[in-house]
């Protein structure tokens, strides 16, 4: 398995990645330092470096959100592994870390396409969310000249 890191400072602005569930990956969570807000579901849980693993099955909505003034560390890792770039763009954009990705909703559904990310409507519709995501970042952010994958020096540029 691959192990996606990433850091934050405790004045940078807040990490949150919004409701979303995969359909072909479990994720698995793990805090080194500081505090992480995981809602798994229903249930809302703070993570620390004592809380071991959070295993996050695939098909279960999920959020994160860090906290404001907390340094946080953590990893993840997923299972079977994605595409390490794939993951790197998902989380650059989500942070708003690279100047190559666009802020368009067309864009960030691309990623989503590229990612196994699906967002969780008000009405959790798992076959209306996949029909979203595939109709607006697999079909029309492609011929909208959109680009989801970086290239290595961007990658190692924005890391």
């Amino acid at each position: 398995m691959r192990r996606f890191i990433v850091r934050a400072e405790a004045d940078d602005e807040i990490l949150v990645v919004p409701p979303h569930w995969h359909d072909e990956h479990d994720e698995i969570m793990r805090v080194w330092k500081g505090k992480l807000k995981v809602t798994l579901g229903s249930e809302v849980m703070i993570c620390t470096p004592e809380s071991g693993d959070i295993f996050i099955p695939r098909g279960i909505p999920h959020s994160l959100e860090s906290l404001k003034g907390v340094p946080l560390v953590f990893t993840e890792r997923t299972d079977p592994s994605v595409r390490i770039r794939q993951k790197r763009a998902v989380f650059q954009k989500l942070a708003g870390r690279t100047r190559s990705l666009s802020g368009s909703a067309l864009h960030i559904m691309m990623v989503f396409y590229h990612g196994d990310m699906f967002p969780v409507f008000p009405i959790h519709l798992p076959w209306l969310e996949k029909s979203f995501v595939s109709v607006l970042g697999g079909f029309f952010a492609p011929r909208m000249g959109y680009k989801v994958m970086l290239k290595m020096e961007e990658v190692k540029r924005t890391s």
